[in-house]
């Protein structure tokens, strides 16, 4: 395992910070060369070292119980896969590519995907649920649907789900209790981000293939500051640039894969990646606890209470209706 010095961390922050608060533009770049010598330095110490990336599988668990999954993970922001937890949902049983065809296809749907450059893209494009479903017949993963508020338009489906669990698992201190849905084609993804809140993610139908990277990986993911309370890396580790990611050749990478009755813990700040390996539908519980995500990232969580692009309180207000939220930040460009 690779560990980064508390030094660099802490330095590298520091400049990300002042970035964010005295920067020029957006993304910020006022103070790129000090977080650059921080990286230079770091890539010098990890050589001398002989320092080693690695690949760790996130821990699989069985039957366990609720304490022991909050004393051991949630608590202490580890990922766990609960293997199988989902597997006697409603939904589960239920909800196929076919399903949402016969009962939904009409409904209306938003798609845009803000994670992929810096020059962000914050156009979103009305459709309905048919086209996207008819366009992965044909294997186009183009129309990913993210953020999906179907349970929100059709709340009786919420029972489909073991939401007083869910319920239960969020933090005594928290607020926000946000379902959101994802739906897309084999080989869709959403580029590596991360963001302040826990996430119950449950896999529904189909596989995904998670990439996760603690967030003290900060300072080598090197996220672009555009204040705002969405964060995101242009590093893939599917097809690592070592160039421009120097350091990332001694990255701990967590993996894990989710098939349909799996449910996955991530933790707040937490990088990730996802793949879907099949016609996959996925659903993110996710709830906000200053405690935990202070405790997970200060600087992450400070920049997420200080955004502006949009606003926290914007942010808060449309954290059901992603659609809403991207709309707000393009008339901002």
């Amino acid at each position: 395992m690779t560990r980064i010095k508390d030094k660099y961390i802490f330095e590298y922050q520091f400049w990300r910070l002042a970035d964010h608060f005295w920067g020029n533009k957006t993304p910020s770049n006022r103070f790129e060369n000090k977080r650059k010598d921080i990286s230079s330095t770091l890539h010098s110490e990890f050589k001398n070292t002989k320092a080693k990336g690695s690949l760790r599988k996130v821990d699989r668990v069985k039957n366990i119980s609720d304490y022991d999954l909050k004393k051991k993970y949630i608590n202490k922001g580890i990922p766990v896969v609960l293997e199988g937890k989902a597997k006697g949902w409603v939904c589960v049983k239920k909800w196929t590519m076919g399903w949402l065809y016969k009962n939904y296809c009409d409904d209306k749907v938003s798609l845009f995907d803000a994670t992929n450059t810096e020059d962000i893209n914050f156009d979103v494009e009305e459709t309905t649920l048919k086209d996207v479903l008819d366009a992965m017949k044909f294997n186009d993963s183009s129309k990913y649907i993210r953020f999906n508020r179907i349970l929100y338009e059709h709340p009786e489906l919420i029972n489909d789900f073991d939401w007083k669990w869910l319920y239960r698992m969020r933090n005594k201190i928290s607020s926000g209790k946000t379902f959101q849905v994802f739906i897309g084609g084999k080989g869709s993804r959403t580029t590596l981000h991360s963001a302040s809140e826990h996430n119950l993610f449950t896999q529904v139908y189909g596989k995904k293939h998670w990439y996760l990277y603690p967030p003290e990986n900060d300072v080598i993911l090197n996220p672009p500051i555009n204040r705002s309370p969405y964060f995101y890396s242009k590093y893939d580790p599917d097809n690592p640039d070592f160039d421009t990611y120097p350091n990332a050749k001694f990255l701990q990478t967590w993996e894990c894969e989710l098939r349909a009755g799996d449910v996955l813990f991530n933790p707040p700040s937490w990088w990730h990646q996802v793949t879907n390996l099949d016609n996959s539908i996925g659903v993110g519980f996710r709830w906000f606890s200053p405690l935990d995500s202070f405790k997970s990232s200060f600087t992450q969580t400070l920049l997420t209470i200080m955004s502006s692009n949009p606003p926290i309180w914007t942010a808060a207000k449309n954290r059901t209706n992603f659609a809403q939220i991207f709309k707000y930040m393009k008339e901002q460009k």
